[in-house]
This record gives C-alpha cells, sequence and structure tokens, in this order.
C-alpha cells in the first residue's frame, strides 16, 4: 500500500513512514492511493476479532510488510494493556434502536487514547529500530494533548511538544497535560485559539527542517491514528449488524473531523454504516458547509465543549480529496483559497457527494445542557458536553436503522459544565481527583514558528 498527498506533489511514502511524519512535503495529507475494495464479510469478520487483534489486523491491511504483522500486534497489546479493560470500547443499550459507544475508559478518560496509546508503542518500536530520535509536536484544543502526555511521558528518543491555547481547554484537561512531571513532556502554553496552534504545527511540519528535526505527527493528521480510530467503527457494527442487520447511523462530537473521518473509512472498507451525522457546537464551520457548500473560517468560540472549539478542520482535506475523485489539482486549488482568503465554495457534486453519506447538526450551549438533563431522566446517565451535541442530535433526528451516540470523554473532565444542573453530577474518578495535589508545569511559548522551533529544540528527549 503506497500512499501519496492530497495535494499531489508530496511523494510516494509506504504506511511505516507516515508513523513519523504529518503533513506531506506540498502541506497537504497522506492518503493511500488505491482503497482495499469494500466488502461488508471482511468487515464484518475484521470487526468481531478480539481487540487488539482487530486494531493490529487493520494496521496490516494497508502495510506493505506482512512480516511486521507480529510485531504490531505485539506493539497494539502492550499499549491496551494499559486500559482498565483490554476489549473493545463498550456499547451500551438505551433503548431498542439507540446505542452508545463509550469511549472514555482509556488512562486520560478520552477518545483519543484508543488510537494514541497504541501509536505511541509503534513509534518507540521504529525509533528503537532505526536508533532515531522522534520530536512529537501536537497542537491540542484540550484531550489528544493529555493523551500525548500520557502516551510519551518517559518514553526513550522522544519529546513532546503539547501546544495548547491558553485558557482554552478545561481546567481538568491542562492538569493532564501539565502534571506528568516528565522531563521529556512540554506543555506550550500559546495565546490564542486551537486554530492558531493548530497553525503553527502545520508550518513546522512543511519547514525545510522538519526531517532534520524528527518532527512526527500525533494529531488526526496522522493517518495512522485515523486509521487506528477505524477500529470501534468496525467493532461496532459489526456487533449491531450481527444482533439485527440493519446499518448503524453514527453520532459524532466533530471539530477536526478526524473521528467521524474514521467512521467514513470504516463505511469504504465495507462495514454497514448508513450515515455519519457532524454534529457541532457554536463553532458550526461544518453545518454550514453542510447547508450551503460554503466552506468559511469564522472567529472561534468559547463554549462548553472546548475540545470542539475549532473552525478549521484539517482532516477534512481528506475527505475533500475524496468527494472531489482524487482530483489532487483540486484540492490544492482549494485549500490555498481558504488559507489566502478564508473560504471556498464546493461544486454541485462535491456537496452532493458529501450529503450522500454525512449529516450536520449544530447544537447550542441550551441545547447541550438540555440534552445533558433529557438523557439523564431517560437513562439516569451523565454525558459529557461533547457527548452532549451527539446526544441533541440522536433525539431530534429520526434516521433509519440503528444508532450509535459517540460519547468522547467523561464528563468529570469539564465539571464547570454541570454548574447550573443541580443534581446532574459527574462522579470523578481517582484518576482525576489525584491531579489537584499536582504542580502544574508550562512554557508561555511564541506563537511564532521561527521563535518555536529554537525552543523545541532545546528541550529533552526522554
Amino acid at each position: 500500500m503506497i500512499f501519496t498527498s492530497t495535494r499531489g506533489q508530496g511523494g510516494r511514502v509506504p504506511l511505516r513512514s507516515l508513523l513519523t511524519r504529518g503533513t506531506a512535503a506540498d502541506s497537504g495529507l497522506f492518503m493511500p492511493e488505491h482503497w482495499p475494495e469494500a466488502d461488508l464479510q471482511r468487515a464484518l469478520a475484521l470487526g468481531t476479532l478480539p481487540w487488539a487483534q482487530l486494531v493490529a489486523g487493520l494496521i496490516a491491511l494497508f502495510d506493505d510488510r506482512p512480516e511486521a504483522a507480529p510485531q504490531t500486534l505485539a506493539a497494539v497489546t502492550r499499549a491496551y494493556a494499559r486500559f482498565a479493560s483490554p476489549d473493545a470500547p463498550p456499547v451500551r443499550m438505551m433503548t431498542g434502536q439507540c446505542h452508545a459507544l463509550e469511549l472514555f475508559h482509556g488512562p486520560t478518560l478520552a477518545f483519543k487514547d484508543y488510537a494514541l496509546m497504541p501509536l505511541a508503542e509503534l513509534i518507540s518500536d521504529e525509533m528503537r529500530s532505526s536508533g532515531g530520535e522522534a520530536t512529537i509536536l501536537c497542537a491540542t484544543s484540550g484531550d489528544t494533548g493529555a493523551a500525548t502526555a500520557a502516551a510519551f511521558a518517559g518514553r526513550p528518543a522522544t519529546r513532546a511538544a503539547i501546544l495548547f491555547p491558553r485558557g482554552r481547554v478545561s481546567p481538568v484537561q491542562q492538569r493532564q497535560i501539565t502534571t506528568t512531571g516528565a522531563a521529556n513532556i512540554a506543555p506550550l502554553r500559546i495565546e490564542g485559539d486551537f486554530d492558531a496552534c493548530q497553525a503553527l504545527v502545520k508550518q513546522l511540519y512543511a519547514s525545510p527542517e522538519a526531517q532534520h528535526d524528527g518532527f512526527t505527527a500525533v494529531n488526526s493528521i496522522n493517518f495512522v491514528r485515523i486509521l487506528i480510530q477505524t477500529a470501534y467503527y468496525l467493532s461496532t457494527t459489526a456487533r449491531l449488524w450481527t444482533e439485527k442487520a440493519e446499518p448503524v447511523n453514527f453520532f459524532v462530537p466533530t471539530g477536526n473531523f478526524g473521528n467521524v473521518l474514521a467512521g467514513h473509512f470504516a463505511r469504504l472498507l465495507g462495514a454497514p454504516i448508513g450515515k455519519m451525522v457532524v454534529c457541532s457546537n457554536e463553532n458550526d464551520v461544518l453545518p454550514r458547509l453542510f447547508e450551503t457548500g460554503r466552506m468559511e473560517r469564522q472567529p472561534t468560540q468559547a463554549t462548553l465543549s472546548p475540545s470542539m472549539d475549532i473552525q478549521v478542520s484539517s482532516n477534512f482535506e481528506r475527505m475533500l480529496y475524496l468527494i472531489a475523485n482524487g482530483d489532487c489539482d483540486r484540492v490544492n486549488h482549494l485549500q490555498r483559497e481558504l488559507e489566502d482568503t478564508g473560504s471556498y465554495v464546493l461544486a454541485a457534486p462535491e456537496l452532493m457527494a458529501l450529503r450522500r453519506d454525512f449529516v450536520a447538526f449544530r447544537v447550542s450551549r441550551e441545547g447541550a445542557l438540555a440534552a445533558i438533563t433529557e438523557v439523564w431522566h431517560r437513562h439516569r446517565r451523565v454525558v459529557c458536553p461533547h457527548g452532549a451535541t451527539a446526544w441533541a442530535a440522536a433525539l431530534a433526528l429520526d434516521l433509519p436503522g440503528q444508532s450509535v451516540v459517540v460519547e468522547t470523554a467523561h464528563p468529570a473532565k469539564f465539571p464547570e459544565a454541570f454548574q447550573s444542573l443541580g443534581q446532574i453530577q459527574p462522579t470523578e474518578p481517582e484518576v482525576l481527583s489525584a491531579l489537584r495535589g499536582r504542580a502544574e508545569r508550562w512554557i508561555n511559548a511564541p506563537n511564532d514558528a521561527a521563535r518555536l522551533r529554537a525552543l523545541i529544540a532545546s528541550l529533552p528527549h526522554g
């Protein structure tokens, strides 16, 4: 399997090269030249494997090194040994047609753990094999940074520079990033929003020094991370299809478009998925796109669900590549237009292709609080404000088939969201309460790529 850039000028590389790559040399994102043929039976067979075998088997589909399969399985198995349970994420039945997919059972209580922990193991294996050193660059709106800090703390031959926007992540998320005590974890606080952090990381990946500096991506711009996330969509659809042969719709809290794209990847592999529902908060760049065909960057608003406070959804470039039928010139033209003018407009066939497989839904602050309240009264279940956007959509939309609400984080990570909700309060797990006694450490970092590179170069490796 060979991968090329969405913009057409980034070279041709195998999967193993993507472990330590961010954007391509032309600033595009890597995608496979050809997808494995969609196959329902193969998708169902993969989805019913034990969890570590499913993840390793999915990676093997895209790896040109069959001899690497045992090492991949060993790395994935080590990663999930750090979870409370090494099994697939739980799927809870809420009603006969509605289920909740719980993705908050990892070490930092968010869905990013399910991909970042195995990715860290695979990167470590690559460093041991090559004798090299990796500098992990991570822009975060909260959960990616926490999961990156947990995954790489103390790892030899790696250092992690985690860029987070001042005042734009929850206090719990910030403590997860800033209290590891590991010398190779550098929390870098940036003045601005997540999009500013993400822009800096992209500039560093695209710089001539990126390879020399060992810059390595763990954001969802890393194809391998998205591929690993595809596993829980395969697992969930296989389980539900076996019980009732109906398409499965997923309601996904969405910011950078990575998690919902992973579900679409599962569909491309043959999983019986109906609609992927893109659930947004007040930062509604994607619902506006679905309604009008116009992608337009606007100022980012601070909301109850900070991990979704994004106005430039980087992973949508991969979806743009798919709906443009692999036309790299078209993708390059639109992305340049977005960078230069702040907007672009899809052609009618592109918008039609998007609407065929996706639905978009926006939820206000009031709507999210109302969804938290309704889910509590219906199911005695406390959901986080991100999951609340997905629940609001699931309660409002009547889609044919089965529905799965994707709950991406533990509600106790966002206690501020529950201040007005009286008895509806999350129970704080011990792993979070333990953070309170730890000293925080961060560096106030410059919002300038050249100065930031110099700062990162001074940081220690593990």
